[in-house]
């Protein structure tokens, strides 16, 4: 059942401020259409956004959404009723939010949507934006941050009529295009639903095809990339990529590429640290037959050969002095001469630069030069250590260590949790490189199909006293030989049975590993969306012992797990617990 209503409005609190299009002033709220088929998230950002000044308009699938869209592009329903901003999830039944903002944008392009999504990959960002949204949220996101993202979609809006919200009561949508009252458009297909498949079906085809372009992360570090790379590369403009050797450097210039208008033109990479000094010029700009000694035919170089396409120039500040000048004059107007030639060459090339040094310093330096470093550093896109998302090293080392097996054509083997919480702790200076080359050491020299704490390479072992570790392999594998009564017992008992269980637990100092052999149990078994069911209890445990803690008083207990109360009161609802009662003073 679709879930909305016209005359839906914020809260009466006398301080919560009404929020309106532009700032413009007005005693009726902007309005946001609030779409997502998860019932209890829906009620949650709901209740945030009317907090926020907002009137919000929740509906359970986009296809209710497209219909109203719809009747207001034939004039069946009055423009007025428009929202001034949706928030859409993706992956929805009938109808895809992606599809769903494509058919939004193209009959309503000055109507700005955020997406959002739990499958937070880099195509998700990607095609978020090629379908013209606004912005792009990944889950789990602060909800802060989601209200200030509304706040910025609904006061930049250039376009936007402010009579939007006049008095007429016959105000149309003010373009031809949209008067036609034989416009009939049909409901976008949905590209991206997989609702009519069966979850194991759902699993197995996102595993498939979630990693098109090789770069991997779920952390908020790499969704800044991601969104980066979604919104740039539509754009013909110069990217200055930086970051440590061995951070993806190139699959990110790559990404901007295959994304890009220019994808079916070529992608040339160059490193200019690997190429010598005296042989740069005539690898860039190729040369004319007898330039020099050995130029027996004449050349190409490499802004030829990418004609059309992108030239990546890897390590960019080892390129020598008096080549940055004859790169200037290729960026300043897409003109240069052979080696040795005499005619000018134009050509039509997207640069994309990446460094691990230090520009700015290089530029005091008498280095590089000034001109061509603004030239080039037109966007900067930095790129994180892997020792600063340890939380991507799960995904990436068992990606790598599939495709070693691949590799060396022999069976995947799986790392024990103590081998990969030590890998999450070592400090990679090497990057993914380097945990790709652990990985592929992993595949050869480890012994067994799973890799223990003991099989990692020296150099991991180095600063680890192995005795607590090899007592951490033998605890958790001895866990892992019979099932966790806590995590598990949502399948065999009632909240109630589940809540004394967790009362009488004793505390453990690892329960993050208890957590890590559960969810690698539950998926091994052929279970699905884990997340949904551990989160619950997740919060079930947090919540009984905040209450238990507070003795039963909501408001103390809502402030020791940094709640509100609103949300402490629907989460008591949501979980069937009961807030025990405070004792009456006599």
């Amino acid at each position: 059942m679709t879930q909305y209503s016209d005359n839906q409005n914020p809260k009466s609190d006398a301080h919560s401020p009404i929020v309106t299009v532009n700032n413009a002033p007005s005693d009726q709220p902007a309005t946001l259409w609030l779409i997502d088929d998860d019932a209890a998230l829906r009620m949650v950002l709901a209740d945030t956004f009317e907090d926020a000044g907002l009137t919000v308009i929740s509906f359970t699938q986009a296809q209710a959404a497209w219909t109203r869209l719809n009747d207001a592009l034939k004039q069946q329903e009055s423009a007025t009723q428009l929202p001034d901003v949706i928030l859409t999830d993706i992956r929805m039944p009938m109808m895809d939010g992606l599809s769903f903002s494509d058919w939004v944008h193209q009959h309503f392009p000055d109507m700005p949507i955020v997406i959002m999504t739990a499958h937070s990959d880099l195509t998700s960002a990607i095609n978020s934006y090629q379908t013209g949204a606004f912005e792009y949220l990944p889950k789990p996101f602060d909800l802060d941050d989601a209200v200030a993202t509304i706040y910025k979609a609904i006061n930049y809006q250039p376009n936007m009529a402010i009579a939007h919200y006049s008095n007429e009561s016959d105000t149309h949508i003010a373009t031809d295009a949209l008067a036609d009252s034989e416009i009939t458009p049909e409901a976008p297909t949905s590209t991206h639903s997989k609702h009519s498949k069966n979850k194991a079906e759902v699993t197995t085809a996102s595993k498939a095809n979630s990693n098109p372009s090789g770069i991997i992360g779920q952390s908020q570090a790499m969704q800044a990339v991601f969104r980066a790379i979604g919104r740039l590369a539509q754009s013909p403009i110069s990217v200055l990529i930086t970051g440590e050797s061995g951070t993806g450097k190139e699959l990110v210039a790559s990404a901007l590429h295959q994304h890009s208008p220019r994808k079916q033109q070529p992608f040339i990479a160059l490193n200019m640290a690997a190429i010598p000094h005296d042989l740069i010029e005539s690898e860039l700009f190729g040369h004319e037959k007898g330039a020099f000694t050995g130029a027996t035919t004449t050349r190409q170089g490499r802004f030829e050969q990418a004609n059309g396409g992108t030239l990546f120039l890897d390590e960019i500040g080892d390129m020598p002095f008096s080549t940055q000048t004859r790169l200037l004059r290729v960026l300043a107007n897409g003109e240069f001469y052979r080696v040795g030639g005499q005619q000018p060459i134009q050509v039509d090339v997207r640069i994309i630069a990446a460094t691990h040094q230090n520009l700015e310093e290089l530029v005091k330096q008498n280095r590089f030069r000034e001109d061509l470093f603004y030239r080039l550093n037109v966007i900067r896109l930095p790129l994180p250590p892997l020792r600063k998302r340890p939380e991507d090293i799960p995904a990436l080392a068992t990606y790598f260590m599939q495709s070693a097996a691949e590799q060396m054509n022999t069976t995947p083997k799986h790392l024990h949790p103590a081998a990969l919480q030590m890998m999450q702790t070592f400090d990679w200076r090497g990057n993914v490189r380097q945990l790709e080359n652990v990985c592929l050491w992993l595949t050869v020299m480890a012994t067994g199909d799973t890799v223990m704490a003991t099989d990692l390479p020296p150099e991991l072992l180095e600063n680890t006293p192995l005795d607590s570790e090899l007592h951490q392999e033998h605890e958790l594998s001895s866990q892992a030989d019979s099932p966790n009564p806590q995590l598990s017992s949502h399948h065999t008992t009632n909240h109630h049975n589940h809540d004394a269980q967790i009362n009488h637990t004793p505390a453990s100092p690892n329960w993050q590993k208890a957590l890590a052999i559960w969810a690698e149990q539950s998926l091994n078994t052929g279970e699905t969306d884990i997340l949904q069911t551990a989160t619950p209890e997740f919060e079930r445990v947090l919540l009984t012992a905040a209450l238990n803690h507070s003795g039963g008083k909501k408001i103390e207990a809502a402030n020791l797990l940094g709640w509100g109360r609103n949300t402490l009161t629907r989460k008591l609802q949501q979980l069937d617990i009961s807030a025990p009662r405070v004792p009456s003073k006599e």
